[in-house]
């Protein structure tokens, strides 16, 4: 049992007839408590050594408490119903939510849905409360999700009990068999009883008829299931969680109640990772238009789990999802708004159904998972085995030792139909490496593949601090880079007569790209002489607007680059020039930027003194692969 899991659900009430009462736990069977004394030489002589009894944790269930302690500390005073119950005891902690059965003012109409009918008896139960027993070492966020759960049940119980009265019939059949029990002969129950709860446990579960019939448990709570509907719904409820982290019930076959606890979804299957929900909150907030949804179960038992009154926005969704296809042409295909695919996609996310991937093609880069098991005997070769008979799977991850591009693992000395450049199409894989696209798929389900993606970073190799005048480019002497004190200088023009840039009223002159405003200035001179024409304004002008946002040293930097006297190249690393801090890939910039792989790689290339490049996880990904320490 994990530490998210709960160790018990219990169900106290309390009445106005027979005060607080333990209608229901489960687990059941409890471990006697077995008095342990320590062996262990005391370093005083007169310490009384006594018997340690108290409440502790097993794997059967809760041992330790008596039904009457536990009724007593969870059965709440009505003031303090309708909030968060919390109670720590030892090394456990106790979580519910006291809920008051009628909750009536004077001015409340009888005749509405929200409260109990008129002619109907009052109930004898005033509050009850579902408790969920787990660790006392868990994280907060946990409490606070056995809290909201706690709240659900709650709330669907009461609205069944105000709508039929459920509550109370099926605590009238708990305390019946609370009072069968106690009226039983301290040997057991009787054959005759024993026999008809085991043929009415095979009608409803398989849990009594394989026990022997002279050796029945104490405990009254196992002859509930089969007779009481509720305790079996609470049953559900805890095995759910413990199995799965999911809850999918229907309140007395009418209200559903479902809930997802990330804890144990999102852990299912990963040993060395533990993922927070804060950290799939952030994944599904990173959640991008060009990304690609990836299901992690199949897709017809996923389908056959939605329930029937579903939105058919998902089931469309589910039906059409491909890992080759980005939410953007998901949303195309589907008729669907993109904010809404972005809430069906964050859903199944949250549910752990589905992942986030970028759209499988031949230029993406995967490797190993460092928290991938590498063990010939590990539970995943089987399944692998068992999906592609034939492959082992301990080789095909050696392939992915190193990252490669999925085009380039392909192996030249195979079959003719192992080689050849990967092609994929947006109906479905159809290339002759179709097994290897879809064993990759599979190992990106299985969390043993990471994508690397490629980050920008903008390199300065100048000083950030450089001294007054006019800086000329060392690759063109044409492109003059000005500074702020430059601007209103004097300089010498050829003729010994002095050119002041400043304007006749005192003030700086604003330069403009127009042809006009640099027509007075034609015989403007650099200090080493050199003439500066009409075209060096217009590009310097060019070169100060579009690299404003630049410090002195990255702007100096990047105009010693020779492609920055392309004015083609200058203008698209311009545009390009916020994605250079290591926040955003190369897809992500292809596609805001509406840009081609090659038109990018080569911008790269030319400016390849000031940029450079890593490699790492998206965002979007990464918190499934991240391990905690």
């Amino acid at each position: 049992m994990s530490d998210c899991s709960p160790i018990s659900i219990i169900l106290v009430s309390s009445g106005s007839l027979r005060g607080d009462r333990l209608l229901f736990r489960y687990p059941y069977q409890d471990l006697p408590c077995k008095p342990t004394i320590s062996t262990a030489v005391a370093s005083n002589p007169y310490v009384l050594r006594e018997a340690d009894c108290s409440g502790s944790t097993s794997n059967q269930g809760l041992t330790g408490y008596t039904d009457k302690i536990l009724a007593t500390l969870m059965a709440t005073k009505t003031e303090l119903a309708g909030d968060k119950f919390e109670l720590k005891v030892d090394n456990l902690r106790f979580v519910g939510h006291p809920t008051l059965l009628h909750q009536l003012s004077s001015s409340t109409d009888l005749s509405r849905s929200d409260g109990p009918s008129p002619r109907r008896e009052p109930s004898p139960i005033i509050l009850f409360n579902i408790v969920f027993v787990i660790q006392a070492n868990v994280s907060p966020s946990l409490n606070q999700y056995y809290h909201d759960l706690s709240k659900r049940l709650a709330l669907a119980i009461r609205h069944e009990e105000w709508r039929c009265g459920y509550l109370n019939r099926q605590a009238q059949i708990m305390r019946d068999v609370h009072d069968e029990v106690s009226a039983m002969p301290e040997g057991g129950f009787s054959h005759g009883y024993l026999n008809r709860q085991a043929q009415i446990m095979r009608d409803v579960h398989d849990e009594v008829s394989a026990m022997p019939e002279d050796s029945a448990p104490a405990s009254p709570f196992q002859h509930m299931i089969p007779r009481c509907d509720l305790a079996r719904e609470l049953r559900d409820v805890y095995t759910g969680l413990c199995d799965l982290g999911i809850v999918n019930i229907r309140i007395n076959s009418w209200i559903l109640v479902s809930f997802c606890l990330p804890h144990k979804v999102h852990n299912n299957n990963v040993d060395a990772t533990k993922i927070e929900p804060e950290a799939v909150e952030r994944c599904i907030s990173a959640i991008r238009p060009y990304h690609a949804m990836l299901l992690l179960v199949d897709r017809d038992v996923l389908l056959e789990e939605l329930p029937q009154d579903c939105s058919p926005a998902l089931t469309r969704l589910i039906r059409i999802a491909t890992p080759l296809k980005s939410l953007q042409c998901l949303s195309q295909d589907s008729d669907l708004a993109l904010s809404q695919i972005f809430q069906l996609v964050s859903h199944l996310v949250y549910w752990g159904k589905a992942t986030i991937i970028y759209p499988l093609a031949e230029s993406n880069v995967y490797t190993l998972s460092p928290n991938a098991k590498t063990s010939v005997n590990s539970l995943l070769c089987e399944k692998f085995l068992e999906q592609f008979p034939g492959v082992c799977l301990p080789a095909i991850m050696a392939d992915f030792s190193l990252p490669l591009p999925l085009g380039e693992h392909r192996n030249p000395l195979g079959l003719p139909q192992q080689q050849g450049i990967l092609r994929l199409s947006t109906h479905g894989v159809a290339s002759p490496q179709a097994q290897l696209v879809q064993m990759v798929v599979w190992m990106l389900q299985h969390r043993l593949l990471v994508q690397l993606h490629t980050y920008i970073y903008l390199m300065s190799t100048e000083p950030e601090t450089a001294g007054p005048g006019v800086v000329r480019s060392q690759a063109s002497p044409l492109l003059l880079v000005p500074d702020d004190a430059a601007r209103n200088r004097t300089i010498s023009g050829g003729s010994g007569e002095a050119v002041s840039l400043g304007s006749p009223d005192g003030g700086e002159l604003e330069l403009s790209s127009s042809v006009e405003t640099y027509s007075t200035y034609s015989t403007e001179m650099g200090s080493d002489g050199m003439l500066i024409t009409k075209d060096a304004r217009l590009q310097r002008k060019l070169t100060e607007s579009l690299l404003s946002d630049l410090t002195e040293g990255e702007r100096l930097s990047v105009l010693k680059v020779p492609a920055a006297s392309n004015p083609e190249d200058l203008r698209l690393f311009a545009r390009l020039v916020w994605y250079f801090r290591g926040e955003h890939h190369l897809e992500e910039i292809m596609y805001y930027e509406n840009l081609r792989r090659s038109q990018l790689l080569t911008l790269l290339d030319k400016f390849r003194e000031v940029l450079i490049t890593c490699q790492h996880e998206d965002a979007a990904a990464a918190v499934f692969h991240t391990k905690q320490y």
